[in-house]
């Protein structure tokens, strides 16, 4: 699963990376301990003009599908791959809403005979992208003029956590490579489960890729945002 994570670049260094056409301004997406619902970046592909733009919208980490009449009080941070496509909270989102989440790491506890150890698992230069899925919530409580009644929400896709990362936990993220970044970001077809299929595996050797270390556990509490939570202990 994927409960925390760490945006360390500003959005000057994300919009290189990831090659982005528009993102919104006075924007600074950087912390470094992102929980569910707190607002995150999310990258989408949309056509303009015959011409695809890539852009990046803030959302909450937390998808409501479309029928909810209200805010879920446990939020749906994660959407396990294996059955995203049947589960009414996300098969309507995971068809076509397709959205890449960039993470300079992300947090995962190792269960112990002392407790659980919080490890920080990230690439070794540049940002990861997690395969995400989105949807626009309109909050049926709120009147058809007012604006605020579309609210943007996202998850993270999972999977069975890949063999280098399997002794930290038995889930990860669904990791984009560069490949099939573009891909996946493509708003002209439908999801199907072989392609989820083919992504998990592609995931896999992202994950090849990844380092990992033991950090601190003040990053159990949410409050806590400081560059010292990445740190190796």
């Amino acid at each position: 699963m994927c409960g925390r994570f760490v945006i360390a670049k500003e959005i000057g260094g994300i919009t290189e990376l990831f090659e982005l056409d528009e993102v919104p301004s006075n924007y600074s997406p950087s912390s470094y301990n992102i929980a569910p619902t707190q607002s995150v970046p999310i990258i989408v592909e949309r056509e303009i003009d015959g011409l695809p733009s890539r852009e990046l919208h803030p959302a909450r980490w937390g998808l409501i599908p479309s029928w909810a009449t209200e805010v879920p009080q446990t939020p749906l941070f994660n959407a396990r791959i294996e059955t995203a496509l049947e589960k009414p909270s996300f098969k309507e989102a995971v068809l076509a809403k397709r959205c890449a989440i960039p993470a300079s790491g992300y947090f995962e506890w190792k269960a112990g005979p002392s407790g659980k150890q919080p490890f920080y698992i990230h690439p070794p230069e540049g940002m990861l992208a997690f395969a995400g899925i989105y949807w626009w919530w309109r909050d049926p409580s709120k009147q058809q003029s007012d604006a605020s009644r579309w609210l943007l929400t996202c998850s993270i896709l999972t999977k069975d956590s890949a063999p280098e990362l399997a002794s930290i936990h038995d889930r990860n993220p669904v990791f984009l490579s560069n490949e099939n970044l573009a891909a996946w970001l493509s708003p002209d077809y439908e999801s199907s489960a072989e392609l989820l299929a083919a992504l998990s595996e592609e995931s896999d050797l992202v994950a090849q890729g990844l380092e990992f270390h033991a950090v601190s556990s003040q990053v159990g509490q949410v409050g806590n945002n400081s560059p010292e939570l990445i740190k190796k202990i």
